[in-house]
Parts: C-alpha cells; sequence; structure tokens
C-alpha cells in the first residue's frame, strides 16, 4: 500500500508541475472527535488538538470556480476522561472552491469528498491500528478568505466511513469529525 500511495503522490505532483496550476503549501490546525455508537448507544469523544501539513493545488474552471486538490499529512483524534486517542492520516481532499468576487481576493466556499490513508493509530503509547480500518471517507465544507498569494479559511470534515475494524456480528460504528483552520501560502 504505501508503494501505491507513493506512487499517487508521484503522479499528483508530476501532474502539477505539467499543468502549471497554483501550487501552495497548506498548514493548520485541526480540532477533532469521534462519534461512537455501540448497541444503539452513541457517544462523542472530546475534542483533541492536533495539526496538518502538505500541498494544495488550484485548477481554475471559471473566473469564480476553482478544483483544489491536496495532499495533507493530518494528526487527529479524541480524548476522554480515559484515555487519548491519536490517529495520523495521509488526507486526500478534492474540493470544489468557489469565490463570490471573482477577481483575486475575496471570500470563498469550498466542499468536496476527502479520502484518508491510516498511518498510524496509538492510545497512550500503546499500537491499537489493528482496531481501525485504513480508509476513512467523508465530506468537507467551509469558508475562507483569498488575501492574493496568501488564503485563511476553515472547514469541517464530516466522517461518512465506520472506521471501526470489528469482529462480525459486533455492533460498533466510528466515524471521525473534523474542525480544521488553516493558511495556505500560493507561489
Amino acid at each position: 500500500m504505501f508503494k501505491k500511495l507513493i506512487f499517487t503522490l508521484s503522479t499528483m505532483i508530476l501532474f502539477v508541475i505539467s499543468v502549471k496550476a497554483q501550487l501552495g503549501v497548506r498548514a493548520g490546525l485541526n480540532f477533532s472527535s469521534t462519534n461512537i455508537e455501540f448497541a444503539g448507544i452513541s457517544a462523542s469523544t472530546d475534542s483533541k488538538v492536533g495539526f496538518h501539513v502538505g500541498l494544495v493545488n488550484d485548477f481554475m474552471l471559471s473566473d469564480k470556480l476553482t478544483f483544489r486538490p491536496g495532499v495533507l499529512l493530518s494528526f487527529k483524534g479524541g480524548k476522554s476522561d480515559a484515555e487519548s486517542t491519536n490517529l495520523t492520516y495521509i488526507d486526500i481532499p478534492l474540493s470544489l472552491v468557489y469565490n463570490f468576487s471573482g477577481g483575486d481576493t475575496g471570500f470563498f466556499a469550498e466542499v468536496g469528498p476527502y479520502l484518508g490513508f491510516l498511518l498510524a493509530a496509538k492510545s497512550e503509547d500503546v499500537d491499537i491500528k489493528d482496531g481501525y480500518k485504513s480508509l476513512d471517507l467523508g465530506l468537507s465544507l467551509g469558508l475562507g478568505y483569498d488575501l492574493g498569494s496568501f488564503l485563511v479559511g476553515a472547514n469541517y470534515g464530516l466522517g461518512l466511513a465506520n472506521v471501526a475494524e470489528v469482529e462480525d456480528g459486533v455492533d460498533v460504528s466510528a466515524k471521525n469529525n473534523n474542525i480544521a483552520v488553516y493558511g495556505i501560502y500560493q507561489f
């Protein structure tokens, strides 16, 4: 799987270079939690602060519409009174961005799916990766402001996939939720 990920990232980078799109570096904070359902009872962990960093690329589709894919190293998880869970993902957001002004600066809204590939899962320094599925899928919604070569924004990532790896017959569901606050510097 790691070789496939490296191949995919390399292909994306070569594509970005060949079409001369607007490349940017994105970094920011994550405020993540996990919604858990077990035997009909729902609970949510407290928010855990993490961060994310990576590359994004803007492909202009029109004056107001942009396709913004990215590759982010993202630290998520959740915490409760008993323990803290640390989840490390490679996230691939695939956002459509609508710029309200149609110019180089102004407010924008973003929406799109994201894929997450689990790299590590730990709870109090104990490896718990076997308890999680390797793929996460969700929907991201957000708002921001474009200042020219620097953008600021915030989005909410709603996990749609059950990331709990459980035995057959066990009724457990875990879904990631994340609020990200970020800045993007475009080259």
